[in-house]
């Protein structure tokens, strides 16, 4: 070989070297002995052990005034998922509203602001909305008289989730399917089944469960065939500040409660509780008004909350907002143990809610926002 081509041979040994000193290192592969924690997707990306939770997530906001304004709660339409319903509080002598955003947190995402045309009544002051699975919806009051003139005729709405339907006018009496006059001051509601839903009543501070049964069509008014179950023994505090909202996990039959006034969260087993007697009829024919007892129900968590007034449940993962705070706050429903506790910043955070994204949504009263929140992935 000569001398001529040993150097031509080298130097390009020499220029491959260099060139991959230059090149960047390839990413070592993951432990296949770490292990990689994804306790709280809503909150944080999975990261391996020592790296999550160690960057908190975003806050989208998706809205804010005048297209939200004094929002309580949120839900999304079970029959139109990617439809969200934001209900506005507003002033007793006005009625409240409702916002829903069609394609929410989409780059399409537009909104339609509807009020009922006997919201003053229906939605006076409404705190909390929950949709049913077969097309309907319902809403409570945090007036304690619907008609305004010092009594206590007023409690939860059915509605209809049909948009040709809700906030139309109906040749009646606004749009409402059904309405029925037992619990002022209500702060939460969940639904069960059918026309069936669970009611925080803050005038009688117990939790109750109604059924409209058939509803009376748009603008009518027969409520004689609904059922009403007060259980008095399932004590709550009424906090007129902040909803206490409630959620209902349909397969093992507890019932979340965000128990505002008394700082905690409780749950109550719907499938408990025997009749104890008929009760004498309150502002309307009822088919049945009972008295029910021996229900059974615990404290969940009642350590580190302030006003928990927002409840969302996703598997095993309880989720609870704190009015006073600020903060989210994630539980195990199995040990009741807290996983994560995160801060959005600002106080005022009342409805929460699991989108069809598999995102925390929230709306901030104090804020008048909607907000989502984005976990941030580990570097």
């Amino acid at each position: 070989m000569t001398k001529k081509l040993i150097y031509f041979i080298c130097a390009g040994l020499v220029a491959l070297s260099s060139c991959k000193k230059d090149e960047e290192p390839d990413p070592p592969l993951p432990d296949p002995e770490e292990e990689m924690l994804n306790t709280v997707p809503e909150f944080y990306e999975e990261a391996v052990e020592d790296e999550y939770g160690i960057h908190p997530p975003e806050f989208e906001v998706l809205a804010g005034s005048p297209i939200i304004k004094d929002p309580w709660d949120l839900d999304f339409n079970f029959e139109r998922p990617d439809e969200l319903w934001v209900i506005n509080h507003s002033i007793e002598s006005v009625g409240g509203s409702v916002t829903i955003f069609f394609e929410a947190g989409t780059d399409g995402q537009s909104f339609e602001r509807k009020t009922d045309g006997n919201a003053w009544h229906f939605m006076s002051l409404p705190s909390a909305i929950a949709f049913g699975d077969n097309g309907n919806f319902a809403t409570t009051t945090a007036v304690k008289d619907a008609n305004h003139s010092g009594g206590t005729f007023t409690g939860p709405s059915l509605w209809s989730g049909d948009l040709s339907i809700f906030a139309e006018p109906s040749g009646g009496n606004g749009s409402h399917l059904d309405m029925l006059h037992g619990s002022p001051h209500s702060m939460g509601i969940a639904h069960e089944k059918d026309n069936v839903y669970w009611v925080y009543d803050g005038y009688h501070e117990h939790i109750v469960r109604y059924d409209f049964v058939d509803d009376h069509g748009p603008g009518n008014d027969y409520h004689g065939d609904a059922l009403v179950h007060r259980y008095g023994d399932v004590e709550v505090k009424w906090n007129p500040d902040a909803p206490s909202h409630m959620i209902l996990d349909k397969t093992s039959g507890w019932l979340y409660i965000a128990d505002n006034g008394n700082k905690r969260i409780i749950r109550m087993d719907i499938n408990s509780g025997v009749k104890k007697s008929d009760l004498p009829l309150i502002n309307e024919p009822l088919e049945e008004h009972w008295e029910m007892g021996d229900t059974k129900w615990e404290v969940f968590a009642e350590t580190g909350l302030s006003a928990p007034a927002g409840i969302e449940l996703v598997d095993n993962r309880l989720f609870v907002s704190d009015f006073d705070t600020g903060e989210i706050i994630a539980y195990d429903t199995e040990s009741k143990s807290e996983l994560a506790r995160i801060s959005t910043g600002s106080a005022g955070i009342m409805g929460l809610k699991v989108g069809p994204d598999g995102k925390l949504w929230f709306v901030n009263q104090a804020d008048d926002e909607l907000v989502r929140i984005l976990p941030v992935q580990a570097e």
